[in-house]
């Protein structure tokens, strides 16, 4: 896990550099949509892309082709699976560095009303972001009072939801809501849906901080593990699975 951080970090370290230096440039470059989702995923520029993650390749020592790369992008586009774990995670740190900076972008122009979204409304018109279109990766309790939000890891945007329920189907039922947690990691718990199988993890920023959610999510994979386990033996013992 140490090794591993570290080379996160490695990789992060020069996202940080290349927004530094080319940012402003790429800022100029990226044309927002009319309406939410304004910047998905699909319509990043490949030259975007391509220059940040043969960046992030080589700090790894990863070399590869131009044309390996934009084929793997489109495939990757395409909902494809990618064979190569290293080009994989290198793209999808590129990807929530090029995120930020159009959240960056777009919260210059809309920044009032976004502002009043969350200060204003309880709940999301859905679990999509409405800057990339990725859906929530995480529920989040703000402090003081644990108002909840959705976040998206991709760019970095929180955008209010309910109070409670499931943030994959949208079921409210607390009787289908089944909370997970570990002594080892205060202020997360694992959220498991009877209703649709599917769980998530719901951080509580009035017990802890967190300066990054991704590596939030990899420390704690002990509690998918947990999740994903309790599923499956709830589903036994429900009959739904034989």
């Amino acid at each position: 896990m140490e090794q591993a951080y570290q080379t996160y970090s490695l990789l992060n370290e020069e996202v940080k550099r290349w927004q530094d230096e080319r940012g402003s440039f790429w800022m100029e470059e990226l044309s927002p949509a009319e309406t939410p989702p304004y910047y998905p995923l699909v319509d990043f520029p490949e030259m975007v892309v391509l220059e940040l993650w043969k960046r992030l390749n080589r700090v790894i020592g990863v070399l590869v082709s131009e044309s390996v790369l934009r084929g793997t992008w489109n495939e990757f586009k395409a909902d494809q699976p990618v064979s190569d774990p290293e080009l994989l995670s290198c793209l999808q740190i590129a990807l929530s560095g090029i995120a930020h900076l159009s959240r960056a972008r777009i919260m210059e122009t809309k920044k009032d009303m976004f502002n009043a979204q969350l200060q204003d409304s309880d709940e999301a018109e859905s679990t999509g972001c409405p800057i990339c279109g990725e859906d929530a990766a995480f529920s989040v309790l703000t402090p003081p009072n644990g108002k909840r939000c959705l976040h998206c890891t991709l760019c970095g945007h929180e955008w209010p939801t309910t109070r409670v329920g499931c943030i994959r189907c949208g079921r409210e039922e607390a009787s289908e809501q089944n909370y997970l947690n570990s002594v080892e990691f205060p202020g997360i718990e694992v959220v498991a849906c009877e209703a649709c199988g599917q769980y998530f993890k719901e951080l509580d920023l009035r017990l802890l901080s967190v300066a990054d959610y991704i590596w939030e999510d990899v420390r704690t994979l002990p509690l998918n593990y947990a999740a994903e386990q309790w599923l499956v033996e709830h589903a036994k013992v429900s009959g739904k699975v034989q």
